[in-house]
């Protein structure tokens, strides 16, 4: 019995030992595979790292401005600038960037007055062009912008005088910037707000890059802004036609209910409702008829800036309405 404990333990061993020396062999033999397999790997991956370095944007040390926050832009005439939007073409190398300046109405901000540096984090041969359209909008157009940019940081100006806000309260009637796309808040001690301006900043991101975005000329990017603000003018001409029928129609159902209640106040003892509910309806009317006024007032107003707009665009095709010349992009220090 122990005679044949040790004889498979022996046997065991044999072919354990036979295993190990087979597996060593293939070991030394395969040792320059193994080198080359390992050493393959760490060149791969440090290909990878780098393809990832180039093409995957690093973030500045600079925080993103917010798209559609308006910021305080001027001293005593509260008004606001917001990025609206902004895209990359990579492959042709340009980004178009969207401005929106808005005022209280009664002292709109003079395009003359304002203007705008543009300054990348990393140093390249970019321009920059300003674009003032209508509805105090505007676009930067930054040509020869190369990816690795990291960042861009534009400054906008105010540079109109202040003002006395109280000599003036009138509704913004020409304001045909779209209410939705744009949200104004208080400045607060985060805002880059400066004494002279207003810092914006985009960091490097895929996720404007837009490589079917089209380059336009300056009188094409006037022009669709112009188009684009004639379309909203037209919307609020009809939305005021739209009230002036509701302001009649009530003025009809005020009319109907002042014969309904002459007519039973001859059938009352104390007729002192039937007075009251007569002469609110005569005010109502009057109301109305104000309300069919000022409409009609203001699609005057709409008509007569559509007009200009047309005109305007006019001049642009032509030639006649001149833009700014382009501006060299500085080093971002």
């Amino acid at each position: 019995m122990i005679d044949e404990i040790i004889q498979k333990f022996r046997s065991f061993r044999s072919k354990w030992q036979e295993f190990l020396k087979k597996h060593h062999e293939w070991y030394m033999d395969h040792a320059r595979q193994r080198k080359l397999i390992i050493f393959g790997v760490l060149v791969t991956s440090m290909i990878g790292l780098l393809i990832g370095i180039r093409f995957v944007p690093s973030k500045s040390r600079f925080q993103d401005t917010p798209i559609r926050t308006g910021l305080s832009f001027g001293k005593n005439n509260n008004a606001t600038i917001s990025m609206d939007s902004r895209k990359y073409n990579a492959n042709q190398k340009f980004m178009v960037i969207k401005f929106t300046v808005k005022s209280d109405g009664s002292h709109p901000i003079d395009p003359k007055y304002v203007s705008f540096k543009a300054v990348t984090l990393e140093g390249q041969d970019t321009k920059y062009q300003v674009l003032p359209l209508a509805n105090s909008q505007y676009i930067l157009l930054l040509s020869n912008l190369s990816k690795g940019y990291k960042a861009i940081q534009i400054k906008a100006i105010n540079h109109q005088p202040s003002v006395d806000n109280s000599t003036m309260d009138t509704e913004a009637a020409l304001d045909v910037t779209d209410s939705s796309s744009s949200s104004s808040s208080e400045s607060t001690k985060n805002d880059p707000v400066t004494k002279d301006g207003v810092n914006f900043v985009i960091n490097e991101d895929n996720k404007f890059i837009d490589n079917k975005l089209v380059k336009l000329s300056q009188k094409d990017y006037a022009v669709q802004s112009l188009t684009q603000s004639i379309k909203i003018l037209n919307k609020r001409i009809d939305k005021q036609y739209a009230n002036i029928e509701s302001f009649q129609k009530q003025i009809v159902a005020d009319k109907n209910a002042i014969q309904a209640a002459e007519k039973d106040r001859q059938y009352q003892v104390d007729q002192s409702d039937t007075d009251n509910q007569i002469a609110s309806a005569k005010a109502d009317i009057k109301f109305q008829e104000s309300s069919i006024k000022q409409s009609r007032k203001l699609i005057n107003t709409l008509n007569a800036q559509i007009d200009l707009y047309h005109k305007q665009i006019m001049d642009v095709e032509s030639g006649k309405y001149k833009f700014k010349k382009p501006v060299s992009a500085d080093s971002l220090r």
